[in-house]
């Protein structure tokens, strides 16, 4: 199974990838962006503040160095299990271009920015994630904070049964939405770093608040949506317990400014 997602993650690099806030339901194929994620832990003596200060700063050299295109946010863990970080971070980029010209910006021109960051931050993972959108989590830019759930989840033994999968995923997304849902869902392949992943892709919620969370666990429940879940994926995926984490947006792309 790993070869198989490895190589569908190498194809949708190759041949290029598309924003997507796009609406994924409008064309046949799928669209795909490219994610970048950091788990990491405060130095000794280092705290929220601290990095609020350097993150500040970055704004700042991104704005004057041309990374217009480049969305972050910081986590920080709400429901985690005895293996967790202090605080962690994910970026996106509209495209796959979009991804090699801030990293090549960043490699020439970052050194310095980059000290604050070590400074406070010890980063022991950092990630790439070519990722497809389910369910929009509504219009407009990301707000100021909001919250992010993570599953790591297998998929189908056989290739051939991965588009039924993809399938039902998309018929829950649409039943999410006709039943009043606010949550918004991704799919993670990893596509490079992490070494030999235990899992094939993260499923990826987020909802703008604990409220609209707490809706949706209560709406799950007492609509016994497990069941129409389960109708439309089958045994086709299997994940484990989510990880809820507490969002800060960091950056947001010019275009949503």
């Amino acid at each position: 199974m790993k070869r198989i997602v490895a190589a569908s993650a190498a194809t949708v690099i190759a041949f290029g990838m598309i924003p997507a806030y796009a609406d994924n339901h409008d064309t046949e194929a799928r669209r795909y962006v490219p994610v970048e994620t950091f788990t990491c832990n405060y130095r000794d003596g280092m705290g929220p503040a601290d990095l609020d200060k350097v993150i500040e700063n970055w704004n700042e050299w991104m704005d004057d160095n041309g990374g217009e295109d480049y969305f972050a946010v910081t986590l920080t863990p709400h429901y985690y299990g005895e293996n967790t970080f202090d605080v962690g971070w994910l970026g996106s980029w509209p495209s796959g271009e979009a991804m090699g010209r801030g990293t090549d910006l960043w490699l020439s021109k970052g050194s310095d920015i980059g000290r604050q960051f070590d400074e406070v931050l010890e980063c022991d993972s950092h990630t790439n994630f070519a990722t497809t959108e389910f369910k929009s989590p509504g219009e407009g830019p990301a707000p100021d904070t909001m919250v992010l759930a993570f599953s790591d989840c297998t998929g189908p033994e056989e290739s051939s049964k991965w588009p039924d999968l993809m399938k039902g995923l998309d018929a829950w997304a649409s039943y999410q939405a006709e039943t009043g849902y606010h949550e918004g869902s991704w799919m993670l392949f990893p596509a490079y770093g992490g070494g030999d992943f235990d899992y094939d892709f993260k499923m990826v919620s987020a909802w703008d608040t604990h409220t609209q969370h707490g809706q949706d666990y209560q709406r799950y429940s007492e609509q016994e949506d497990w069941e129409k879940q389960g109708e439309l994926t089958g045994d086709m995926m299997d994940c484990d317990v989510a990880r809820l984490y507490d969002v800060r947006t960091r950056r947001r792309p010019a275009a949503d400014d």
